[in-house]
């Protein structure tokens, strides 16, 4: 029986995957799933802005309500957001309809449970009572009414955000935020303000169409990145359209990789543990605590943290878990944490990546039937001679302390991944290359 659920979360096609029936049943699944980890109360219901996010609620709603749920909708709030209500709400449980950064036609849902998120175990109890529950239980016909909006999700997380600043400095920044027009953006326009910054906003508008947009891809945040240098402002944060991921922007417009922003947060965070995928730049290692490597996504994160007592995790592409806030990625977070570091520091934010080793990170992936994704993983151990090799998830080659290339099969589409690390811009771009060839000629 394959999983439901991809690196994070459930998402598809919402006309294939997110049918009403569909929905209906999963909130049905999730109801059951509550049940027999004895966990009776409300279920808290938050989305993101996507066009499609309202109509997939709605059903979702409906299928805890015929399973006994009270359900508190939230409306468009972040992800963080969504999880905080399981924190500071009575809910017991929380559902998050979120696509996150993948195309418009697209979308997911988020399950929070136990006080975080969801492990990948109960990602695989959850796809094993779907399939028991499925179409056993027609959705209603009808569209569905929307439950009345509950503020207490979008409220309790802003004054989260705003009680853990520390401006020792009391300095005033001046900051562009680039929400993508999603659904932090509210909480940037109520906290940055109230902490004394000055906020310039662009793509702040939750009634246009979502900027869906990679994190990691340096260019991804052109428009932010000229905004800094126009404005003259202090720094830059984009966001993905969910906002539990976030970049910054140096005043010079450099695009910070989340490699670097959450090698600054870990570094400065009282943690002597840090978590993070096998794809983090080895940036990671210059700041002398321990490194404990994983998977690549969130809960695998999420289980090394409580695994190895770690306080602080994070992801490449800007997502950063905090142990004694929440389980999951939180930008507003990261946020908060990078404005405290500056206040601190009395530096700028350029002047504090200069002080990391400098490192280039290159990733690409191409087209792979999924029956070829085994060929490659065994055939790439010839692509070059390695100090060490790491089979966390899928297959690093790691050729010296500085260069290290990384093949990586999707987890739910036919795609292969490569990422490369070098200590130079040629390097890393010929190494890209030349792994790319590799693995593409071993599945002609």
């Amino acid at each position: 029986m394959k999983s439901l659920f991809g690196t994070s979360g459930i998402r598809g096609k919402v006309i294939e995957v997110f049918t009403n029936q569909f929905c209906f049943d999963m909130g049905r699944t999730f109801a059951k799933f509550l049940d027999n980890h004895d966990q009776p109360g409300l279920v808290a219901m938050g989305i993101d802005s996507r066009e499609s996010s309202p109509r997939i609620s709605k059903y979702v709603i409906e299928g805890l309500k015929s399973s006994g749920r009270q359900v508190s909708y939230h409306g468009a709030v972040p992800v963080p957001a969504c999880h905080n209500t399981i924190l500071s709400t009575p809910a017991v449980g929380s559902v998050m309809v979120t696509g996150s950064h993948i195309d418009l036609e697209s979308n997911g849902v988020k399950f929070f449970a136990f006080k975080e998120e969801i492990s990948k175990e109960n990602e695989q109890e959850i796809t094993n009572i779907y399939y028991q529950l499925k179409d056993q239980v027609a959705c209603p016909t009808n569209d569905p009414e929307q439950l009345p909006l509950d503020p207490a999700g979008l409220k309790n997380y802003i004054d989260l955000l705003i009680s853990l600043s520390k401006n020792t400095s009391k300095k005033s920044y001046k900051i562009v935020a680039d929400p993508g027009n999603g659904v932090q953006t509210e909480v940037l326009r109520t906290v940055l303000p109230k902490l004394g910054h000055e906020l310039i906003m662009i793509n702040g508008d939750l009634k246009k169409e979502l900027l869906s947009r990679d994190t990691e891809a340096d260019g991804s945040f052109k428009d932010l990145q000229d905004a800094v240098i126009k404005n003259k402002a202090d720094l830059g944060m984009g966001f993905d359209t969910d906002g539990d991921r976030v970049i910054f922007i140096d005043h010079l417009g450099n695009f910070i990789p989340g490699d670097y922003s959450g090698t600054l947060i870990a570094k400065n965070h009282p943690s002597d543990t840090i978590v993070t995928p096998v794809n983090v730049s080895n940036v990671i290692e210059s700041i002398g605590k321990k490194i404990i490597r994983t998977k690549v996504g969130s809960p695998f994160v999420v289980a090394a943290m409580k695994d190895n007592q770690a306080g602080f995790g994070f992801e490449s592409n800007g997502g950063g878990v905090y142990k004694d806030v929440m389980l999951s990625r939180d930008a507003g977070n990261s946020v908060i944490s990078i404005l405290n570091i500056l206040s601190s520091s009395k530096k700028t934010l350029s002047e504090l990546v200069s002080e990391l080793p400098k490192y280039y990170i290159r990733k690409q992936k191409f087209d792979c039937p999924t029956e070829k994704n085994s060929l490659i993983l065994e055939k790439a151990k010839d692509f070059t001679s390695t100090k060490s090799v790491d089979t966390t998830d899928g297959l690093k080659l790691i050729i010296d302390d500085h260069n290290w290339v990384l093949f990586r099969p999707s987890s739910n589409a036919p795609e292969f991944r490569v990422f490369v690390e070098a200590d130079s811009q040629q390097k890393a771009d010929k190494l890209l290359s030349d792994a790319l060839e590799y693995a593409k000629n071993l599945i002609k």
